[in-house]
């Protein structure tokens, strides 16, 4: 008897079951095809179905395994977990490239609460979600499935939740914004012989907006991106902010405004900055130029980058019309100076060879040699020659010397018009090697972070060249002021000198080894990084950013053409060689002078008369047997003299000479 009534008190229970979860076995297999459309239309990697609890609850776990048996057929991975177990499964699949979807069964209250537990402890924005209202009894959730009131399910605005309500064939969108509250959008109709049909071909954060949220921004201070001017956000980065606020429907809160981009403050143990105002929750999103590094990545999240620029290094150009003194024999090759001053050498030898028959006489040579010079100096002859061909031959030096000079000269105009400024250095290593040069970048920023922090041969080079910390530049306007007044170089991208234009001098640069990536920065794992990088390609594409940029970072040309002189640092040569040329004139002529009034004074024939006086004592003086032929010559002479009447006066003479030599 006791076992009869048992039996018919599980029977009865059974059947209260039955009746208070009303989804029969058609029913069930209707779902999983419903399950199956979702799952293809997210291409989620799994599907784990999400059951309540508690243990004694036979239906939903029924429920639950007969899904997974079906699923399984269909060669699709699938598990089950229950609410309890959901933070740790979701962890799991974390590290997953696919996301999972999650299916959802509610039937009852405390199942809901059970879920609005577990969705506290995970981010719901991670995986794909189908909750789903079945039938119970009485359908005490029908309120909230089509009408939630605050945020149940602890959702977020880049959730993807989709809702079934019953036996509606309707699946509806939930998301939540900051003010707690879910939205709801119609997405799709679902019948079991059609399946999903959607309701618009909207991607998912082109049929979502904020409904005039506010959205806070920390700016930086000087920034040649962004400014705040009468409350108003103006410059390329802000004219993007506002037309991310039209495009999302949310208003704009400028929360702060600070220095410097933001670094890691060993000190303090906290980020400063920019960075430091999203990481403590004063902002939603950073608007200044921020350049993507791994140590930022890993504490904010990077919108799609608006600009790519090469870094380089700046420095002040080095003045164009100064002229190195070897320039001007640079004008022609070494092989044409060879030919010009073998002509100049050999040209002379040939006019005195013509000229004095194949004798070589000094003089005439280095008059030659004087005329040629001239020549190629475009000096006219004193006389021109006689003979027809000396003519000819100085007729063809002028020519030859016409062509040179006029080619010369207008290489040399060329030259000096067009200033070629030669770099001290074209390369990073070359700068590192050359040590003359201090380095700059901004303080505090992912720059002077990457020089820091890296350590190939390099930048160990650049760290020596490194000013410091307290002596770097916090803006463009410092740091550029810097290179015009001292000689630095300025490590810096290249939009950035684009943006600072104009700049207080002319600016000369060399290529660095990275290209940075320029962009916002919002709060890690932020709900709204999705939807800004989502209507910031669509700029790209529409072409918004390139007539924003175009707008505010064109390079502003100067319609004034300035005149380009040449210093007196360009013509030192030149006047270098002609006060050469006067010294060297002037020490010829004293020289000339000298030698001259020597030559004319009484110091000269005093010693005119004492070479003589030593020529005759070395020549004139003769032996005895000399003496007397010279006498007995002497004496033949005289007879000789004295037959031909020569005067009185010159046999004197020369008596006087013979008694002189015998004398000696």
């Amino acid at each position: 008897m006791a076992r009869l009534t048992y039996t018919r008190l599980i029977v009865v229970l059974l059947l209260l079951s039955v009746t208070t979860f009303s989804v029969d076995v058609n029913n069930a297999y209707k779902y999983v095809h419903l399950i199956k459309d979702v799952h293809y239309y997210y291409e989620t990697s799994c599907i784990i179905t999400v059951f309540s609890n508690c243990h004694d609850n036979f239906n939903e776990t029924s429920l639950a395994f007969t899904w997974s048996r079906a699923f399984s057929q269909l060669g699709i991975l699938t598990t089950s977990v229950r609410f309890s177990e959901l933070p740790r499964e979701t962890r799991t699949f974390q590290s997953y490239m696919r996301r999972p979807l999650y299916v959802v069964i509610l039937t009852t209250k405390e199942n809901m609460d059970e879920f609005s537990m577990a969705t506290r402890r995970i981010d719901t924005s991670f995986s794909v979600w189908l909750v789903m209202f079945l039938p119970y009894w009485e359908n005490p959730l029908r309120h909230v499935c089509q009408s939630p009131v605050g945020n149940p399910f602890n959702l977020k605005f880049n959730t993807e939740m989709l809702v079934l309500c019953y036996d509606q064939p309707l699946l509806r969108e939930w998301y939540a914004l900051p003010d707690n509250q879910t939205r709801t959008f119609n997405l799709a109709t679902w019948k079991s012989s059609v399946g999903i049909k959607l309701k618009t071909n909207s991607s998912l954060y082109g049929r979502r907006n904020l409904f005039g949220q506010t959205i806070r921004v920390s700016i930086l201070e000087d920034s040649l991106f962004v400014e705040l001017k009468n409350g108003v956000l103006t410059n390329f980065l802000g004219a993007v902010i506002k037309e991310l606020s039209k495009s999302m429907n949310f208003k704009i809160e400028v929360a702060s405004s600070v220095l410097i981009y933001g670094s890691w403050n060993e000190d303090k143990g906290i980020w400063t900055g920019v960075i430091g105002e999203l990481i403590s929750n004063r902002a939603d999103i950073g608007v200044a130029e921020f350049s993507m590094t791994t140590s930022r990545l890993d504490i904010v999240d990077f919108t799609f980058p608006l600009i790519l620029s090469r870094n380089r290094i700046f420095f002040k150009k080095p003045d164009g019309s100064f002229i190195h003194w070897s320039a001007y024999f640079k004008i022609f090759t070494r092989g044409i100076w060879s030919v010009i001053i073998c002509l100049i050498v050999t040209t002379p030898v040939f006019l005195t060879l013509m000229k004095t028959r194949g004798r070589v006489v000094m003089k005439i040579l280095a008059d030659n040699y004087i005329y040629v010079w001239g020549i190629y100096c475009q000096q006219g002859l004193s006389e021109f020659p006689n003979e027809s061909s000396m003519r000819l031959a100085f007729l063809s030096i002028f020519l030859s010397s016409l062509i040179v000079l006029s080619a010369y000269s207008a290489s040399l105009i060329s030259f000096l018009t067009v200033s070629t400024v030669t770099l001290p250095f074209t390369t990073m290593e070359e700068f590192a090697n050359h040590g003359s040069y201090k380095l700059i970048t901004y303080k505090n920023s992912a720059d002077y972070d990457m020089i820091i922090a890296s350590n190939t041969t390099l930048f160990e080079k650049l760290k020596k060249l490194l000013k410091k910390k307290e002596y770097l530049p916090v803006t463009a306007h410092e740091g550029f002021t810097q290179v015009c007044s001292e000689k630095v170089g300025f490590y810096i991208s290249e939009a950035i000198k684009k943006a600072a234009s104009p700049l207080p001098c002319v600016i000369a640069s060399i290529e660095a080894d990275r290209i940075d990536n320029l962009g916002l920065i919002l709060k890690k794992d932020s709900q709204y990084t999705g939807v800004v990088n989502y209507y910031l390609r669509r700029f790209k594409d529409n072409g918004v950013l390139t007539k924003l940029k175009n707008s505010f970072l064109g390079i502003k040309k100067s319609h004034k053409k300035e005149d380009v002189t040449v210093t007196l640092s360009g013509v030192v040569p030149i006047l270098c060689l002609l006060a050469a040329g006067i010294v060297f004139s002037c020490i010829v002529l004293m020289l000339e002078r000298t030698c001259h009034n020597f030559w004319h004074s009484k110091y000269r024939r005093t010693f005119k008369f004492a070479l003589w006086r030593k020529f005759f004592d070395e020549k004139l003086v003769v032996d005895l047997a000399s003496k007397e032929s010279r006498m007995k010559n002497l004496t033949d002479s005289y007879q000789e003299n004295y037959q031909s009447k020569i005067p009185r006066n010159e046999i004197s003479s020369t008596q006087y000479k013979g008694d002189l030599l015998y004398r000696d």
